[in-house]
This record gives C-alpha cells, sequence and structure tokens, in this order.
C-alpha cells in the first residue's frame, strides 16, 4: 500500500503510480509475491508526505513499514483480539530542488525494501 503522496508531493515530482511500480518491481524481482487489495495478515506499506518550502524546495518525510496481524489474549480481555504488530520498519527524511527530490526519495524507499528482502530471506533460511 502506498499512501500519503498528494499535491505537494507531484509538484516534487512525486507520483503515487510510478512509486507503487517501482515498490511492486522491487519486491518481485526479490522473489516476494504480491496480492493487491487482499485482507492478508501481512502487508507492506508506504508512505511519502511531502511539503513544499518555495517553488525552489521540497521535503518529504518517508516511511515504509511491513505490518502483520496476531490474535493476543490481553490482561483485560476474556478472549483473544487481533492485533497488529509492526514487524519492519524504516523511515527517513529528503529535501531538495523539485527536479531531482522523486529520484532520491525513491532512492531511498528501495533501499530500505532491500534491507527488508534481505532480512526475510535470511529468517527463512
Amino acid at each position: 500500500m502506498v499512501e500519503g503522496i498528494g499535491p505537494d508531493a507531484a509538484k516534487c515530482g512525486l507520483k503515487e503510480e510510478a512509486v507503487e511500480a517501482a515498490v511492486t518491481k522491487r519486491l518481485t524481482d526479490a522473489g516476494l509475491r504480491i496480492i493487491r487489495y487482499s485482507d492478508d495478515d501481512t502487508y507492506l506499506y508506504v508512505n511519502i508526505n511531502t511539503v513544499t518550502a518555495s517553488s525552489a524546495l521540497c521535503v518529504s518525510r518517508y516511511d515504509v513499514t511491513l505490518y502483520s496481524h496476531s490474535a493476543a489474549k490481553l490482561p483485560h480481555t476474556s478472549s483473544p483480539v487481533l492485533l497488529q504488530a509492526e514487524l519492519l520498519h524504516k523511515g527517513g527524511l529528503a529535501g531538495g530542488g523539485p527536479a531531482v527530490h522523486a529520484d532520491g526519495v525513491l532512492k531511498s524507499v528501495l533501499e530500505y525494501l532491500d534491507q527488508f528482502t534481505t532480512r526475510i530471506r535470511e529468517a527463512n533460511k
């Protein structure tokens, strides 16, 4: 799921479809299966929030998070409840001119995905 790409991000060259395509390609190239719009327990969330301080400066906060769900019995409940669990998370900030901003943000997001896929691969050995 890619989210947060609004009008300021578009001014800075970020497009939701392009980010989603790059993320999907990187994950499938790493051997992971992508299922869109499902109720699967585990999902990847990419959030990019961008502001423009002026027409010459873009600043984005980006986060990549891998979530899963699990049932757990809490001390104050009589039966298990479904909980969201954050498995992996990386985030950062990028700033720069509109001409190069999108490339810098996307490069960082894809580096995080590479780190995630390496950890997943290592855990499955």
